[in-house]
């Protein structure tokens, strides 16, 4: 008997249910993603999200309610990046990872994290990436970072860490970034980086009062890039001599942030750096100050010496334009919080251009090449590259047009505090050598396509405390050595696709106190970031 025509339809009609629902199960189904038809030879995890990028498995483990590492069941041969933030992991145990080895970065952050066992990271010996941010630590032992000894990059910031024992980081001799700001420590003990060589280091927001020279910064050496020092209640008195004197000795192209004093009163809200030795301690001479502190005396005859105040050869390489005065300005500072945004120190160089170079005269009044420097501005010059650091700060330009002479070979160009509003392309001629330039708390609004062409050799721009709204790719056109971007305190409310494209190299980025409600799912995409902010922004959702 044949099947009528109803029954037909009938089954016809089952049939496409079946296969649709197979096909919806199969889109809902977490699933692992192969990126450029790469094979997938691991399993992953469920409930867990798997992909392949550049070779390197990635486990997507954020938000799945997991309060024990032993809940990841999985072990896997081949290196990986495991993502375990937005959890409710409180503690971690001892031998918590050993069936994870062949890990190479652990996101824990925003766990509610209170304690980390001996021996926690036992077996991670290959691990080079730990995120321990916005939990609630608050101390790291001798023994807390136990077998993490290929480590170069620890982030906890936003804990309660008020303690750090000195060993903390004595088997880490590859570190190499630690974040720590935002936290509780009051004092940071002695030999606590003997065994580390950091290039970048952060301690903002902290409760720190005074750092010692012997035995902390003396550890801090010439591979230091960038050390950020901001919102500590800094005690400006005798003690604070020994900060003095190490910002005075570190390479002038290490960034450093702003060390504002706390305390005396006196003293409040000015910047450690603008203070003379003799105010800070008037009752003793420098040499007394660095006995009495350990800070060693370096001899004028030795080579490349790095000496503990500015000699009178290199007081002789800072001067302002000729026959002008410093401007001041009358702009008023905008109701907001200070950005944080690092500056390099005044840093004195040695008395000898080099090993095989004669000494220079002690006498000499002028420098041994011709300084050009923009009227209104102060020019300092580095003997090791000759580089200029050109400081344009609170002036009153309106115009970047209006920076006449242009300086020749200026490294460092600062800006900040102006009444600037638009950026043109124009700008920047005869400007290509600059590797940080600083526009922040201007009037900017505009900022015109390719604006940086020139500025092939640009590592880091500041554009906070601005007026921008909207950010696109060939605002960067020119940027491809960027590495450090700053566009905090703007109104920023739309980032176009692939807005940061253009700066392959870019690492650290914020955007925070803007007035972001979305994002576009490849902002980012085409950077190397390892260091982004977004917050106190308006985001109902993030891709």
């Amino acid at each position: 008997m044949k099947p009528s025509t109803a029954e037909t339809l009938h089954k016809g009609r089952m049939l496409w249910i079946i296969l649709l629902s197979t096909i919806a199960l199969a889109w809902t189904t977490p699933i692992p993603l192969i990126e450029d038809s790469e094979e997938l030879d691991e399993p992953c995890f469920d409930p867990c999200y798997c992909e392949v990028k550049e070779s390197l498995f990635h486990i997507h483990c954020d938000n799945k309610g997991f309060i024990n590492i032993s809940q990841i069941t999985e072990s896997w041969s081949r290196p990986f990046k495991l993502y375990l933030q937005r959890n409710s992991m409180r503690k971690l145990y001892t031998n918590s990872f050993l069936h994870l080895n062949n890990a190479v970065s652990i996101n824990l952050g925003n766990n509610a994290l209170q304690d980390i066992q001996t021996g926690a990271f036992n077996g991670l010996r290959v691990l080079k990436r730990l995120y321990l941010h916005e939990n609630k630590l608050d101390i790291f032992r001798n023994d807390t970072f136990l077998g993490l000894e290929s480590l170069e990059y620890l982030q906890a910031d936003y804990n309660v860490i008020k303690r750090i024992e000195s060993g903390a980081f004595r088997n880490l001799s590859k570190l190499r970034v630690l974040i720590l700001n935002d936290n509780l420590i009051p004092m940071l003990p002695t030999n606590l980086f003997k065994s580390v060589s950091l290039t970048h280091l952060d301690l903002r927001g902290n409760r720190l009062k005074v750092l010692s020279y012997r035995g902390m910064l003396d550890h801090i050496g010439r591979s230091l890039m960038e050390i950020q020092l901001e919102e500590n209640p800094w005690n400006c008195t005798c003690e604070i001599v020994q900060l003095k004197s190490w910002l005075e000795r570190i390479p002038y192209t290490a960034l450093v942030g702003d060390i504002t004093c706390e305390t005396p009163f006196h003293f409040h809200g000015k910047d450690l750096r603008e203070i003379k030795r003799s105010k800070l301690c008037p009752m003793l001479s420098d040499s007394e100050v660095e006995a009495s502190l350990g800070i060693p005396q370096l001899s004028s005859g030795k080579e490349n010496a790095w000496p503990t105040k500015p000699s009178s050869m290199l007081s002789s390489f800072h001067f302002t334009a000729s026959s002008v005065e410093y401007k001041t300005s009358n702009k008023q500072p905008k109701p907001t919080k200070q950005p944080r945004a690092p500056r390099p120190p005044p840093t004195p160089r040695g008395l000898y251009p080099g090993p095989n170079q004669p000494p220079v005269a002690a006498y000499q009044t002028r420098p041994p090449i011709p300084i050009i420097c923009p009227t209104g501005c102060s020019c300092s010059l580095h003997i090791n590259d000759l580089g200029l650091t050109v400081n344009c700060k609170e002036r009153g330009f309106h115009n970047i047009s209006e920076l006449l002479p242009r300086p020749l070979n200026a490294k460092k160009l600062y800006l900040s505090g102006n009444l600037i509003q638009k950026i043109y392309r124009s700008d920047f001629w005869n400007f290509s050598s600059l590797d940080l330039l600083h526009l922040g708390n201007n009037r900017i609004s505009y900022v015109q396509d390719g604006a940086f062409i020139n500025l092939p050799n640009l590592k880091s721009l500041y554009l906070n405390g601005n007026d921008i709204e909207r950010l696109t790719p060939g605002m960067f056109r020119g940027l491809q050595s960027l590495h450090y971007l700053y566009f905090e305190y703007n109104l920023i409310r739309e980032i176009q696709p692939a807005a940061f494209s253009l700066m392959p190299n870019l690492k650290l980025l914020f955007l925070n106190d803007n007035l972001l409600r979305t994002l576009p799912t490849d902002a980012f995409a085409g950077t190397s970031l390892a260091r982004l902010n977004l917050r106190n922004n308006h985001f109902l959702a993030l891709p």
